[in-house]
């Protein structure tokens, strides 16, 4: 008999502008908030495998941090 794993809970914090654009996307695609946040972070997942940690710097090039506020570039 095939075991199943049963998901794991994640409690995850984000800024109100990001999550006020996932219940938008949410509502677009007909796809619950919980749903596209497992697919963003299979997303993820891949992404690293593939690249590394090099897609962190791609990522935090968008000008701004995981808190929502502007990076100071320096140099």
């Amino acid at each position: 008999m095939e075991s199943k794993e049963k998901p794991s809970r994640l409690t995850v914090y984000l800024p109100e502008k990001a999550r006020a654009d996932l219940l938008q996307i949410s509502l677009d695609t007909g796809l619950s908030q919980s749903q596209l946040v497992v697919l963003a972070t299979h997303s993820l997942i891949a992404n690293h495998n593939a690249k590394g940690n090099a897609i962190f710097s791609e990522l935090l090039g968008i000008g701004s941090n995981f808190n929502g506020n502007e990076l100071q570039k320096k140099g």
